[in-house]
């Protein structure tokens, strides 16, 4: 994992602006990470729509997202999984 960007004494809650710098990832990104349906990155919205995230929350947040090998991907079990719902569904 690249060495996320240290903001000696920052601020516990960080605006996007400043999450971006400290991750090093666009405003974009961390929008998509905070709307998604499955395991979003928390964050809470304040006044006038400012978001702000918990820097230890973030920080947790990412260490929880690992990159899998490719090789560790059971691709015929996501199938199976994906047949028996439908299956189900029918």
């Amino acid at each position: 994992m690249t060495q996320r960007k240290q903001l000696g004494g920052g601020p516990e809650w960080m605006d996007l602006k400043t999450t971006q710098n400290y991750a090093d990832v666009s405003e974009r990104t961390l929008r998509e990470w905070i709307h998604r349906v499955l395991n979003p990155l928390p964050a809470v919205q304040v006044e006038h729509g400012k978001i702000l995230i918990k820097r230890s929350k973030f920080d947790q947040w990412l260490d929880a997202h690992p990159v899998q090998s490719v090789n560790s991907i059971d691709i015929n079990l996501i199938a199976d999984e994906i047949l028996n719902d439908l299956k189900k569904a029918a």
